[in-house]
């Protein structure tokens, strides 16, 4: 007979059954794991899993209940090993906060970001995203269902580093997915609706796979957004190795770009600024945190977890217009060892994941991670509704609840029951209600949206002037291209609301009523996109005096929207009613130098001629030439002389600087380029404008 090693006998076990119960959970390196956490003052942990019971935590995910579905993957983010990963179910039967039964929940290599709803749960796994649904209530799953298909590459394309990453669902319904920038070429969705990324951002799509979207871009390798109770979303980014992008603070407002990579050095003004800039390390995964029982200077805040420096950290923030401002530097919550991700149950319980041991990017033996469990001291938490022997009316009340994970698991209840017209008036009721906490609204008004769809519209739309809800029922109105039933005009009143939230909301609800479905993307369905003419240049026209807004997040996705438009018309008359440098006409040039179309090309042109005042001339230049600046990174040269030239009232030295900007222009390091930049560059320089617009076209 051959005798097999314990820890043999586990890794054979998993593999044959699927599931597997201990009595005394086995972790013979608690004493030694326990040394390696360090939770904050008044907080205490215990070790909730370790190996041989779990290993390789890349991404966890609680139950409201505190049931935890761990993304396990050996393979890490190098290795590429088949049948290295799976889906693990962790329960603590006795509330020792000691998990003492695991099931393989799904076999599924690369596992990544997860989202429980209800017996479902939602994975992220490279190349897919697919819904693992548990029938029969046996920890395991027995239903797959593949919402969203090549939304990051596969083993044959490269292993899992800088992929698609974690998921969080909002009450919006919702799933946000934090996408590392290698990108991906198509994603396809269960409507066919196809997107393709080439970079880093957030993607959002519906959790029957409908719908895809880009919500924002221009990040690194970000692994997962914490999503509020607010629909506010914040990420640790990554750095660029030594290229001048540091671990970032990021908030995501929908339609925006945050710069990388082809932004953030010399086009400050294009690009969203992080709220903070930590230097080195590498972001993991996060979580909002908003449950009763924490202390307030630890509650209702963003958590992010970063593998280089160790802990999880607290970040402390508060609104400042249309976005956040950091108020004090992060705080750790716990200190471990290559920290990977946590995540809050409905009972105020945080799940920390670690991957100490030897294992770095990929497998290195069975023994590698844990996860512990943190609460504060003397924690007791509220009973747990029972939510599936629970009434419409009593899931209603729940919507009111102190704690996020209950209002969420609340609102999901109900609509996979489906609302019932006796309970949709005390659903309204709740949002009308001033005296209702806002987080509580706001589970209620998406609630009736998500039940009612395009039905809700008349009633969301009464709200869009109240001061403390209007936001986000303009959000609400305008969330479903295939849902908005409200014109335009109706809207654009919005767009002078003293509150810059309602503004920035009040452009993307126009941008959603004309077709757009968020930040451009690489490529999307349909491609292009198609626009809703219909009010359009009445719509730029009155989102254009936007770009000038004193909010940054505002006037940045005015831009972007203006673009998408191609709202030429809109920004020329701006420039030609504005001769000095005010931020609206640079607002209006930055449009157009993004607009790269034969009708903007021959409005500069001609206006170009036209004019020997040099700081329009500047304007215009950069408009006319910006997408080859931008893509060549030729602005930091040119940062100097462009000073100069404001500064000279010399009319010889400021013909001279203008012709060093055009030579910088004039040369891309593509000699087919360069000589069609210098026969149009000379043509314009002649007046002969016909062939100046012919060279710039080709």
């Amino acid at each position: 007979m051959i005798l097999l090693q314990p820890m043999t006998r586990f890794i054979l076990a998993t593999t044959i059954a699927a599931a597997t119960a201990f009595a005394t959970p086995p972790f013979p390196k608690e004493a030694e794991l326990l040394k390696d956490v360090k939770v904050a003052d008044g907080f205490e942990a215990t070790l909730y899993s370790a190996p041989p019971q779990s290993n390789y935590p890349v991404f966890i995910a609680a139950a409201p209940d505190g049931t935890l579905y761990v993304s396990s993957d050996g393979n890490g983010s190098l290795g590429r090993d088949p049948n290295r990963g799976r889906i693990l179910r962790l329960r603590d039967t006795d509330g020792d906060g000691r998990a003492d039964e695991m099931t393989e929940f799904a076999k599924v290599d690369s596992p990544r970001g997860l989202v429980v709803d209800g017996n479902t749960v939602y994975c992220v796994h490279p190349p897919d995203i697919t819904a693992y649904t548990d029938t029969n209530g046996d920890g395991v799953s027995d239903v797959e269902k593949v919402l969203v298909k090549g939304i990051a590459f596969d083993f044959k394309g490269r292993p899992a580093d800088h992929t698609t990453n974690g998921m969080e669902m909002g009450i919006d319904g919702w799933l946000y997915i934090a996408g590392g920038d290698f990108g991906f070429m198509e994603a396809t969705g269960t409507d066919g609706r196809k997107l393709q990324l080439r970079g880093g951002g957030v993607i959002r799509v519906r959790p029957d796979g409908s719908g895809i979207q880009l919500y924002a871009r221009g990040t690194r390798n970000i692994l997962e957004a914490a999503v509020s109770p607010l629909l506010d979303i914040f990420t640790r980014d990554n750095t660029n190795d030594g290229g001048g992008w540091d671990i970032r603070l990021h908030h995501f407002t929908g339609f925006e770009d945050h710069g990388y990579p082809r932004l953030y050095m010399n086009f400050p003004d294009e690009h969203i600024a992080p709220l903070a800039d930590y230097g080195g390390g590498s972001g993991c995964g996060a979580f909002w945190l908003d449950e009763p029982g924490w202390p307030a200077a630890w509650n209702n805040l963003p958590y992010t977890s970063d593998w280089g420096k160790g802990p999880i950290f607290r970040h402390t923030v508060k609104p400042k217009g249309a976005t956040f401002e950091e108020t004090e530097k992060p705080a750790s919550l716990v200190g471990m060892t290559r920290s990977t991700d946590g995540d809050v149950d409905a009972r105020g319980y945080v799940y920390a994941s670690s991957w100490k041991g030897p294992a770095t990017f990929a497998w290195a033996g069975p023994d590698v991670g844990y996860i512990v469990r943190i609460s504060p001291k003397g924690h007791t938490p509220a009973a747990l509704p029972d939510f599936a022997k629970a009434t419409d009316a009593e899931l209603v009340k729940l919507l009111a609840s102190a704690s996020n994970r209950t209002r969420l698991e609340a609102q999901r209840t109900l609509l996979r029951r489906g609302l019932s017209p006796a309970i949709l008036p005390s659903v309204y009721a709740m949002i009308k209600d001033a005296g209702t906490p806002l987080p509580s609204r706001v589970a209620a008004l998406f609630t009736f949206k998500l039940a009612l769809g395009a039905r809700s519209n008349e009633g969301i739309a009464a709200l869009i002037a109240d001061p403390t809800i209007g936001a986000f029922a303009m959000r609400a109105l305008a969330d479903r291209e295939d849902q908005i039933t409200i014109s335009p005009a109706t809207l654009t009143a919005r767009l002078k609301s003293a509150d810059a939230r309602v503004r920035k909301e009040t452009v993307v609800a126009l941008g959603r009523s004309h077709g757009l479905s968020g930040v451009w993307a690489d490529g999307a369905t349909p491609v292009p996109q198609t626009l809703n003419s219909t009010g359009l240049a009445e719509t730029a026209t009155a989102i254009a005096p936007l770009l000038g807004d004193s909010d940054p997040i505002v006037a940045h996705t005015a831009m972007q929207v203006m673009r998408q438009f191609h709202a030429s018309d809109a920004c020329f008359a701006i420039v030609d009613q504005s001769a000095s440098a005010t931020p609206l006409r640079s607002g209006a040039l930055m449009v157009l130098r993004g607009i790269h179309d034969a009708k903007t090309v021959d409005g500069l042109i001609a206006r170009l001629a036209k004019t020997t005042d040099r700081t329009q001339r500047e304007g215009l230049l950069t408009a006319l030439a910006g997408f080859a600046a931008s893509a060549h990174a030729q602005t930091a040269r040119l940062d100097a002389v462009f000073a100069r030239l404001r500064a000279t009232s010399d009319a010889g030295e400021a013909k001279r600087l203008e012709q060093q900007i055009l030579d910088e222009w004039n040369h891309s390091g593509d000699n087919n380029v360069d000589s069609i930049l210098i026969l149009g560059n000379a043509a314009l320089e002649k007046g002969e404008l016909d062939m100046a617009s012919r060279a710039f076209d080709e």
